[in-house]
């Protein structure tokens, strides 16, 4: 006797239908909450742990000989070492990511992990960070300088982060002075002339304070423009510009140091906060030793690039040579004004960090 289909059962057949849908449905829930929690857990700080090594893409406007750029081949190296290779790293010289801005925008898109030389850009987004490159804290050397500036850390993070950046080390670079066509003696010298400036607000402004008309154009188009005359000179440090060979086409440098430049080397905070708890530790601490580095090798560059540019035949106008009177009387009124011009905010935030750098120094400021 043929046993009955029970699926020719009116009643049975749906129930069995009933039955299967049921468990399709705890199934793909299950599958949804599984792939959720994976997502989630990844979210949270998993990337590295069950994955693929972690890649970080870093990038640099400067050549891997400047001493940025051997700063990140630094930083890349060591995060392979210390993390046994958990880290992936690829340093992209030069420029070959593109400019600040878009380094910036790409950090936020999660395009790139790692970013050297935030400054002029960077300040669009948070102009607080400005107070370091503001002109005369008559710094006793760029040692004293990262100190004071790594001392007020917690609230250069707490600016950064609120627009999705994450400051992890600082770009130690040089003092900036004047670059002229013919050798001169004092700043009147400069007054009126065509200047090359970074095309960048403070940059601008700066190049204002000593005199001169700025022309803001890219640093590649800058020789040409010294060499046909359409710029007479630029305020720019030793190292950038020796390493453009300007020093063939401007024949004086007067060493006024009223701004040493520094920069920031940033991640994205959305990225950093998906690091493994350990992973995180390690990439922090290597940008922060990278420091050290980037210490020895600015000093000695700056020394190289000095003794190139003389025996160039360039006239280097020692700082101690240099009559700035005049300047300085000027700064602390503009120091006020354009922190002031960027809002309350800005400008309350610009006010405790100078209390902080007279306390952190012992030194009032002019």
């Amino acid at each position: 006797m043929r046993q009955a289909n029970s699926n020719n059962i009116p009643g049975k057949k749906n129930h069995w239908r009933n039955r299967f849908a049921f468990l399709v449905c705890i199934f793909v829930s299950s599958g949804v909450l599984f792939f959720s929690g994976c997502s989630k857990k990844q979210d949270q700080g998993d990337i590295g742990k069950v994955n693929e090594p972690v890649r970080v893409r870093i990038a640099s406007l400067f050549s891997n000989e400047h001493f940025i750029g051997k700063k990140l081949d630094w930083v890349a190296a060591e995060l392979e070492k210390r993390s046994g290779n958990r880290f992936q790293c690829q340093v992209f010289h030069g420029g070959i990511a593109g400019g600040e801005k878009e380094n910036l925008e790409d950090l936020l898109l999660g395009n790139l992990e790692l970013m050297a030389g935030a400054g002029s850009y960077f300040y669009h987004y948070c102009p607080e960070a400005n107070v370091i490159e503001l002109p005369l804290y008559n710094w006793k050397s760029r040692n004293e300088a990262r100190d004071v500036i790594r001392g007020y850390w917690p609230q250069f993070v707490k600016i950064a982060s609120k627009k999705g950046f994450y400051p992890v080390g600082l770009d130690i670079r040089d003092y900036w002075g004047i670059w002229y066509k013919k050798p001169i003696k004092n700043l009147d010298e400069i007054k009126r002339a065509k200047f090359r400036s970074v095309n960048a607000e403070f940059w601008i402004e700066v190049t204002k304070l000593y005199g001169a008309i700025p022309n803001p154009m890219p640093y590649a188009d800058a020789y040409m423009a010294f060499k046909t005359g359409v710029c007479d000179g630029v305020v720019a440090a030793v190292t950038n510009a020796s390493a453009a060979n300007w020093h063939e086409v401007l024949k004086c440098f007067l060493d006024t140091r009223l701004v040493l430049s520094e920069s920031f080397m940033l991640s994205s905070q959305k990225w950093l906060d998906s690091l493994p708890t350990d992973l995180r530790e390690i990439f922090l601490k290597v940008c922060k030793d990278s420091e050290e580095y980037n210490l020895s090798e600015v000093q000695k560059q700056y020394n190289d690039f000095k003794e190139r540019i003389i025996q160039a035949g360039v006239i280097f106008v020692e700082h101690k040579d240099i009559d700035l009177s005049a300047l300085v009387e000027k700064i602390p009124e503009f120091r006020e004004q354009y922190m002031k011009n960027k809002g309350t905010t800005v400008y309350q935030f610009y006010k405790e960090w100078i209390n902080y750098v007279k306390d952190a120094t012992g030194r009032p400021l002019p």
